[in-house]
């Protein structure tokens, strides 16, 4: 029940100003109070999206002033998150945990997609990156990365690696290792990092390139052995993982992001509002933890523009990654 104090009466004349300014306020304050703003993710529970949407849903919500609802719609590499949100209403309560592989990867990937990255939607802002990791299970015996470059070479053919879907940053990392190391392999795309770590753990697979939030836990229970990066360099938030250059693969050097959309043609105003409370959440300390305590770094960007002038940026940079990678899907 929410109590609501209206002022003092004015003897014999009803409301007094202040009061009757409150009972004008009475339907928005209870439309605010009874508000709710859904967060889709184009992945299922278990994986990076997932994780990232959920430890900052709490203060995110409260600096929208609503209740922050994650609603998952896996399937086709996000795109039909994607295309969900593209044609939401523009009134803020409807926005995308989308990324690199959202809006630059699989607009040319896929022979067609069924909405336009930069006409449908507003860009909001970055949200932090995404790293991928090399993985094995610890049952393979497999100690490093060197360790499983020299056991595919002495069995070509009969290696595969899983990833959370097709057009992800694990699927290009992979079709680069191919690329940098002259090995073939197996792309198994399943619906999201949790899938495919399940797939590892039960022998259907011998790889996975996974975020770190799906990895990390099941390397600290011993389940899985990390080999490396899917970047050259290592990340200061994932000690004991080294980079693919320190691995003894220079070469590799791919890694994603998240960011935060809504559709286009949202009011300048809720644009506003939607960044100030994205960035509030991505500066809260608890949100910054366990970003960390997973692998990830919290990454806003200063502005709207600036995170549409980085997304103008990135778009060329992960066309060329596709055709290099030679990667496709209809």
């Amino acid at each position: 029940m929410v109590r609501t104090t209206v002022g003092r009466l004015w003897p014999g004349t009803g409301p007094g100003r202040r009061g009757l300014l409150a009972l004008l306020a009475l339907p928005a304050l209870a439309r605010a109070q009874g508000r709710a703003v859904k967060l889709v993710l184009g992945f299922p529970p278990g994986g990076s999206a997932d994780f990232i949407g959920r430890a900052m849903s709490e203060p995110f919500g409260r600096g929208l002033g609503a209740t922050l609802i994650i609603d998952n719609r896996p399937g086709a590499g996000s795109n039909i998150a994607t295309e969900y949100v593209a044609r939401a209403a523009p009134d803020g309560e409807t926005l995308l945990l989308g990324g690199n592989f959202s809006h630059c990867v699989n607009p040319v990937m896929y022979r067609k997609v069924s909405f336009e990255p930069i006409a449908d939607f507003t860009p909001i802002g970055h949200v932090c990156d995404l790293p991928t990791i090399i993985a094995v299970s610890a049952a393979s015996g497999i100690t490093s990365l060197t360790d499983l470059l020299a056991r595919m070479r002495a069995n070509p053919g009969k290696w595969n690696y899983g990833t959370p879907g097709i057009g992800t940053p694990s699927h290009l990392a992979g079709a680069m290792f191919a690329k940098v190391t002259g090995l073939d392999w197996t792309h198994v795309p399943f619906r999201g990092g949790a899938p495919s770590l399940t797939a590892l753990l039960a022998g259907d697979i011998e790889v996975i390139i996974a975020t770190p939030p799906v990895v990390l836990p099941q390397v600290r229970d011993g389940r899985l052995r990390a080999l490396a990066l899917t970047t050259r360099a290592a990340s200061p938030v994932i000690p004991g993982v080294p980079g693919a250059g320190e691995a003894g693969l220079p070469g590799l050097d791919i890694a994603g992001w998240y960011g935060l959309w809504a559709p286009a043609r949202l009011p300048a105003p809720l644009r506003d509002r939607t960044f100030v409370a994205l960035n509030a959440a991505l500066a809260d300390p608890v949100v910054q933890a366990r970003f960390a305590g997973d692998g990830l770094r919290a990454l806003p960007s200063a502005s709207t523009a600036a995170f549409e002038d980085f997304i103008a940026q990135q778009r060329p940079f992960w066309a060329a990654v596709v055709q290099a990678a030679g990667a496709t899907a209809d």
